[in-house]
């Protein structure tokens, strides 16, 4: 059975890398000098949900592969994140959707609507 990891743990081990992707947490300690991307990478988005930026990334096999080695454990599903540990572009996405529907609005019942 896998370790179960809350996310005050992984925040509280950011300066060890840790990273949460998808439900698993990861400990890229030992990587982080491999990291073809360079350490800071990996050190900027240490603490965090990564996935969405993991897999916009394109990450090849091989990528995965490494990934898989450095699983530590599973995200404690009955955590919540601290809002610096929420991808921003996703916090970003929200709020660029909500703009656009009340721009659609206002364009419908203001300009298209006379």
């Amino acid at each position: 059975m896998s370790r179960k990891f809350t996310w005050q743990e992984v925040g509280d081990n950011a300066k060890n890398g840790w990273i949460v992707i998808g439900d698993s947490v990861y400990g890229p300690q030992g990587f982080l000098d491999s990291h073809p991307g360079g350490p800071a990478v990996i050190r900027n988005k240490a603490g965090k949900d990564v996935t969405r930026f993991f897999n916009e990334m394109g990450h090849s096999s091989k990528a995965h592969d490494i990934l898989k080695s450095l699983k530590i454990g599973e995200i404690d599903k009955n955590s919540k994140p601290a809002s610096w540990q929420i991808d921003s572009d996703q916090r970003l996405v929200a709020i660029t959707s909500v703009m656009l529907i009340l721009a659609f609005a206002f364009v419908y019942f203001f300009v298209l609507k006379k």
